[in-house]
């Protein structure tokens, strides 16, 4: 701008004076005086000046604060300076932030000499969740620097810090500095007292020695340059953050103690109930983590004693659940919906679960405990273990509701010779859900074609004596014959591939090498 002539330098000044009051008011008439003064331009002697004039074709009564901005900075540039932070507008919905859940912190400013970090913190405090600023020294008030959130902030000024600081013991805060000096805590693992003051020092020389001595914690941002620094601005920023995410973890109602590895991959292989998968294969990991909520979890110490219990409850979430409804079909019964909390639907309004797992073993170096005959799947978050009592847990004749109810209506499942060598030879070679599921797919309304898959290749009512049925499990085809009235007799496995799809290269369920080898033994199974 210094290169301007003093002609050019009123013409720029006056298009951006009148440019930062249209910014303010968004008005008709200081929309008019800013495009007056862009087509003033038009008479400098600079080109870079005269190429102004061209934005007032771009201006109008209407242009948003974003497109305005456009048209402002080439004419800030142009002058050689930026807008200053107070002079940033900010939304009148922020004004509508609740009160009543500010933080019962207090930021301590000692001796800070300047107002725009001053302000930077009054905004930081407000921003999360703070609403008291003492000063103390000869820290100046915010002036127009903290946009607007003076308004927000309950202030007092003291003359000593430590004069603030004995009246904030008295209230029963504890004292934090935040301070780069030996001792000091890294801030990412301070659990932050519920009325904390924290004290911010001088930009140069930090807090006092006699005011550290007067604290109780020191705490310190971690940093990995050369230039061992921070703007106290900026590491207030940090420091509040940290606060600010302790406070929302302590309104979580539950975090994870850990996640399980190795569970069933989809929700279709999944028992209904984790006794009814008892087969080695079934075996899983509960691997805790090594920090819960932000600091050392001590998971170690307190999975001692656990390996002398054969079981144990596992509350869990069911983290692909996709939603709640009040009443549910269960797959046990004959499709009348029931109340869910009559039911174990996995669709629960907190999506939380509880399971009685067997402990296979517990490795407490490694914070894990190996199961098995559970059904949870994998990846699913565990939020607390308890020990399985059996004098406190087991009520064998504790009644059951509508479920004793239909136990009445359930079919005993027979297999035959040939079904059940097949079976076996299956489990033997990795296909260990099949029984499982035969057993929860047909003592209950086996027919049902609306939730199953079956096939009936009998005729007149589904349920006769002697009409041969199919029920599909993944590849797998499982031929079913009703013997006499509520039992049923697997017959025969066959495989779900034809000839020319097991021929195929593609294997989406990674299954055909074990189809083959099966058609090997049981050639009668054909092909469908």
């Amino acid at each position: 701008m210094s290169s301007l002539s003093a002609s050019d330098r009123k013409l720029l000044l006056g298009a951006l004076r009148a440019g930062q009051s249209f910014e303010r008011s968004m008005s008709a008439t200081d929309h008019l005086r800013f495009t007056q003064a862009l087509q003033a331009c038009a008479e400098a002697e600079s080109s870079l000046v005269q190429k102004l004039s061209q934005l007032a074709a771009k201006s109008s009564p209407d242009l948003g604060p974003k497109h305005l901005m456009a048209l402002l900075v080439p004419i800030e540039r142009l002058a050689g300076r930026s807008a200053r932070d107070e002079e940033f507008l900010f939304d009148e919905h922020d004004l509508k932030a609740p009160l009543a859940e500010r933080l019962k912190h207090i930021v301590l400013c000692e001796n800070i000499r300047s107002a725009f970090n001053v302000g930077a913190i009054f905004r930081t405090t407000e921003t999360f969740g703070g609403c008291n600023i003492w000063f103390s020294g000869y820290t100046p008030d915010p002036l127009k620097t903290a946009m607007g959130t003076e308004s927000m902030i309950q202030t007092r000024r003291f003359d000593r810090a430590t004069d603030a600081i004995s009246e904030a013991k008295a209230q029963g805060y504890t004292i934090v500095a935040l301070e780069n000096s030996p001792g000091a805590v890294p801030v990412e693992t301070f659990e932050w007292p519920e009325k904390t003051l924290l004290v911010l020092g001088n930009e140069r020389f930090g807090v006092d020695s006699m005011t550290l001595g007067s604290c109780d914690h020191t705490v310190r941002i971690s940093t990995v340059g050369q230039k061992n620094s921070l703007n106290v601005g900026v590491a207030f920023g940090i420091a509040a953050s940290t606060w600010s995410r302790q406070a929302s973890l302590a309104k979580e109602t539950l975090t994870p103690i850990g996640f399980l590895r190795g569970g069933f991959e989809n929700p279709q292989v999944a028992p209904r109930q984790g006794s009814y998968a008892k087969r080695s294969e079934n075996r899983a990991t509960v691997e805790l983590d090594s920090r819960f909520e932000g600091r050392p979890s001590n998971f170690s110490q307190a999975l001692k004693d656990l390996d002398g219990f054969e079981r144990a409850w596992l509350v869990f979430g069911f983290h692909q659940s996709q939603g709640w409804n009040p009443q549910v079909r269960p797959p046990r019964g004959d499709g009348t919906k029931r109340g869910l909390f009559a039911t174990r639907s996995p669709q629960r309004p907190n999506r939380l679960g509880l399971s009685c797992v067997k402990i296979e073993g517990v490795d407490v170096s490694n914070l894990s405990i190996a199961i098995s005959e559970h059904d949870l799947l994998d990846g699913t978050p565990i939020y607390d273990l308890k020990p399985y009592i059996p004098e406190a847990d087991a009520f064998p004749e504790a009644k059951a509701g509508w479920v004793d109810q239909i136990e009445k209506s359930a079919y005993r499942i027979r297999e035959s010779s040939e079904a059940q060598k097949q079976i076996d030879w299956l489990e033997q070679n990795g296909e260990s859900r099949l029984r499982i599921f035969l057993d929860e797919q047909l003592r209950f309304q086996p027919f049902d074609a609306s939730r199953k898959r079956i096939e009936q290749s009998g005729t007149g009512d589904k349920a006769r004596i002697g009409d041969h049925h199919t029920i599909s499990f993944r590849t797998w085809r499982i031929d079913f014959r009703v013997i006499e009235c509520q039992e049923l007799e697997v017959l025969n496995v066959r495989g779900g591939y034809t000839a020319a799809e097991l021929a195929e290269p593609i294997d989406v369920f990674e299954d055909k090498k074990l189809h083959r080898e099966y058609l090997k033994i049981w050639t009668a199974a054909d092909l469908t």
